[in-house]
């Protein structure tokens, strides 16, 4: 059973580093902050799918401002609230089991019959023992409880309904409402994302676009671009990164250094210059559009020199991200595996 383990593993790593890569700036933020991870999630394909509330909020709010239409395609409404943490987490593994199920027969009629969500309660008793939750508890009726409620089997319910649909609740986006009403009164952020452009103007807008870019490392680079607003007039370019945070705007310069911010920026940054490259004569301005959770707004437009200081840090990760790739080593961050660390 080992030996057949190891080489499934050995299989994901030829099968990983056979194609050409292209790393993200959450893969590099992931590979800088724990390489296993990464090559958990990259290489081993062990991915998991969070719902993480500021990471939702961001989506929800960049569907309404920037997407409008792709709502409906992209979410669906509970009636109800969204069980949380835990609960939520063992709704999910008894779903995938039971998805599980229907991919490995999709003939059995049987097998492909959801059941309510108590019916699975064997499953959750057996869920909540290997992650060892709820076991202070006497009984598994009372560890069931825990996890059977009403919000809980709704959501199981709009579980089956959703297909690759993210679920999100009546005060999720309500709040996001509010955030984009915010957004859509404060006059620069019009202005940077061309909300009022017209047909009229010299402008070229791009929304949610996927650019890709080759690189002098063993791999590229890309990411989606929330905004790039492109005025022939003035021969400006606008990039724009749409920011949540569950922070104040005073604090957002700390938030840039926290999730490593300065090197998505630089990151986008490259993927447009190599995009427009054409356009060498345009002059090209990177801004965080921040609305912070008291909707307070707030469009942080980064210096020259400052994304030059950005580029250099960009250039010193990737050729860390360049290390962990060619040695095939993803046991520790760079600085330890190198034995760089002394205290």
């Amino acid at each position: 059973m080992a030996e057949e383990k190891l080489i499934q593993i050995q299989e994901l790593i030829n099968d990983f580093y056979s194609k050409e890569f292209y790393l993200s700036y959450s893969g590099l933020n992931k590979l800088l902050y724990s390489p296993s991870l990464f090559y958990k999630h990259y290489i081993l394909q062990q991915r998991e799918d969070k719902l993480d509330s500021y990471l939702i909020d961001g989506k929800v709010i960049h569907c309404l401002l920037l997407d409008d239409g792709s709502f409906d395609k992209q979410f669906i409404l509970t009636p109800g609230n969204l069980p949380t943490g835990n609960t939520r987490s063992v709704v999910d593994k008894v779903f995938d089991y039971q998805k599980n199920i229907q991919e490995s027969d999709p003939d059995n009629d049987l097998v492909r019959s959801f059941l309510p969500l108590d019916a699975y309660s064997p499953k959750i008793i057996e869920i909540l023992t290997e992650i060892n939750l709820h076991q202070s508890l006497k009984t598994d009726a009372q560890r069931l409880d825990k996890i059977l409620t009403d919000d809980a089997k709704s959501y199981f319910e709009f579980l089956k309904l959703r297909g690759a649909k993210d679920l999100i609740d009546e005060d999720t986006l309500a709040r996001c409402n509010e955030a984009v009403t915010a957004l859509r009164d404060d006059p620069k952020v019009c202005d940077l994302l061309g909300l009022l452009v017209s047909e009229m103007d010299n402008v070229t807008i791009y929304n949610e676009l996927l650019l890709i870019a080759e690189t002098d490392k063993p791999f590229g680079i890309k990411g989606v671009l929330d905004n790039i607003k492109v005025d022939h007039d003035k021969k400006v370019i606008n990039i724009n990164d749409l920011k949540t945070t569950g922070k104040t705007i005073s604090d957002f310069k700390e938030t840039i250094e926290f999730y490593n911010y300065w090197a998505q920026a630089a990151i986008y940054w490259r993927l447009v210059a190599y995009m427009l490259h054409e356009l060498k004569d345009y002059t090209m301005v990177f801004n965080f559009i921040v609305v912070d959770k008291y909707n307070q707004v707030y469009c942080f437009e980064v210096s020259p020199e400052t994304m030059q200081t950005w580029q250099t840090g960009l250039e010193e990760k990737l050729e860390e991200a360049a290390w962990h790739y060619n040695e095939r080593d993803y046991k520790l961050p760079y600085e330890f595996a190198i034995g760089k660390v002394i205290l």
